[in-house]
């Protein structure tokens, strides 16, 4: 039974544990290497997947910024620019769901922002796939997060799920009781 709750509560740490920096993860490893009173211990093994995915996360978490463009298509400081800025970025994202689309309060206006471009080229024809819905559009030089570049998805997913989907986080674990049984 102390097997069993033992594995549930690596396996929970390590979901948890997906976007925590890789000294939290070598910590929660070193602790689980630790013997507890009855002297059993957790023996982690990870292959270079599990390590390279971690690191990926990592990466992805630093804010690295670019200057690009992006394709204002709401610009108010009405009574209700709050409540519009929010319906248009909804509007947005059901109808654009794979351009990135942004809410940004700069006082006293609310503007949507959308679109994630590297050259005024590429905002304005951006643009101009839209501009029926959204007439008085115009492109706005803004900082772009590298990662929004690379891993275009709307604003508010993470973008960590995408980079340890599929990569198995524990290649192998054994459990040590007193005595080095298994």
């Amino acid at each position: 039974m102390r097997h069993t709750t033992i594995i549930l509560t690596f396996f929970a740490l390590l979901a948890l544990g997906t976007t925590a920096s890789a000294q939290s993860v070598e910590h929660m490893r070193q602790r689980l290497a630790e013997r507890n009173d009855s002297d059993s211990y957790v023996l982690v093994s990870e292959d270079d997947a599990t390590a390279s995915a971690v690191q990926a996360v990592e990466n992805a978490k630093r804010a690295t910024k670019v200057s690009g463009y992006r394709v204002v298509i709401y610009f108010s400081n009405g009574q209700y620019a709050g409540d519009n800025a929010n319906q248009v970025l909804e509007e947005f994202r059901a109808k654009h769901p794979a351009i990135n689309a942004y809410l940004v309060y700069e006082s006293p206006y609310f503007k949507v922002s959308v679109g994630d471009c590297l050259s005024m080229e590429e905002a304005t024809i951006l643009m101009n796939s839209f501009i029926g819905e959204y007439p008085n559009a115009f492109p706005k030089r803004e900082d772009i997060l590298l990662e929004e570049l690379y891993n275009p998805r709307p604003a508010d997913t993470d973008p960590a799920d995408s980079l340890v989907r599929d990569v198995p986080m524990v290649t192998h674990f054994e459990y040590f009781a007193p005595g080095g049984t298994r």
